[in-house]
């Protein structure tokens, strides 16, 4: 992490980070997910929609 990120962005990467080592977020979209989430502007259905896509894609490897 580098100095100049927000403590939401800090806190963002973490979450992210340990969804993704759960196998709850794709690990491709770790970048778009902590800008998303940092800015506050995920939705309820966006969490959702990644969570589905993270288990369909670990059950099809």
């Amino acid at each position: 992490m580098s100095e100049g990120e927000t403590p939401s962005a800090k806190l963002a990467a973490l979450a992210v980070d340990r969804l993704i080592a759960s196998g709850l977020l794709r690990a491709d979209e770790r970048d778009a997910l902590i800008a998303k989430i940092g800015a506050g502007s995920m939705s309820g259905d966006d969490w959702k929609l990644e969570i589905d896509l993270a288990i369909t894609k670990g059950a099809t490897q």
